[in-house]
C-alpha cells in the first residue's frame, strides 16, 4: 500500500509541475502564438526527470488504493533540525517548515538515525505530519561533500596565486613550516 501512495503521489507532483510549469509559459494573451512548454526541455521529455528539479512545494490531489482521492503537500529544502519527532526544514524561498515525524513516517534514501542538518530532503506530508521524507542517501551526500571540499581547496589554491603574483607571501600550513625549516 506504502509503495502505491509513494508512486502515486511522485506521479501526481510531475504532473502538477509539469502543469504549472506548461502554465507559465503561456503567453498571456492567447491570440499570441504557443510556445514550447517549460517542461518539454526538462529532462529531455515532458514529464521527464527533470520536471520536477525547481519545484519547492505544492498541493497535489492523490489517490488512494481504495480509490478515494485526498491531499498531501511537498516541500523541498534543506534540514535545519531533525529530532524522534519532528523534523525542520528550510525551503530556498526561506520558509521554514516544521512536520512532525511518528513511526509510520518513511524515510527513503538516507536512514532517520543518519539525516543531518544542511542535507536536502523532500517531505510529503498530510496536514502536520510527515508520511515520506525523501533524500539523495549516504552516497549522494559524501559525493557533495567531497565536491564542496574540492571546491574550497580550488578557491584556497586560486587566492595563493593571486597573492604570489601581487607579491604578497601566501599563508598556509605548508609554507608556514617550509619557513620554519629555512630559518
Amino acid at each position: 500500500m506504502r509503495r502505491r501512495i509513494a508512486a502515486a503521489v511522485i506521479i501526481a507532483v510531475g504532473l502538477a509541475t509539469a502543469g504549472i510549469a506548461y502554465a507559465e509559459s503561456q503567453p498571456p494573451d492567447p491570440s499570441v502564438g504557443p510556445k514550447a512548454p517549460a517542461a518539454a526541455n526538462a529532462g529531455g521529455r515532458p514529464g521527464g526527470p527533470g520536471v520536477l528539479r525547481g519545484a519547492i512545494h505544492g498541493d497535489l490531489l492523490v489517490r488512494d488504493e481504495n480509490g478515494s482521492t485526498r491531499t498531501v503537500t511537498f516541500d523541498r529544502g534543506k534540514v535545519t533540525a531533525i529530532s524522534a519527532t519532528s523534523i525542520t526544514i528550510e525551503r530556498p524561498d526561506g520558509v521554514s517548515v516544521t512536520k512532525n515525524l511518528t513511526d509510520q513516517t518513511v524515510f527513503t534514501g538516507t536512514p532517520r538515525d543518519q539525516l543531518q542538518p544542511g542535507a536536502g530532503v523532500i517531505v510529503v506530508s498530510s496536514g502536520d505530519t510527515a508520511e515520506r521524507v525523501l533524500s539523495k542517501g549516504a552516497r549522494a551526500q559524501k559525493r557533495q561533500d567531497r565536491l564542496e571540499k574540492r571546491q574550497d581547496r580550488l578557491e584556497r589554491r586560486k587566492e595563493r596565486r593571486e597573492q604570489r603574483q601581487d607579491g604578497v607571501k601566501p599563508s598556509s600550513a605548508v609554507d608556514d613550516g617550509l619557513e620554519t625549516i629555512l630559518s
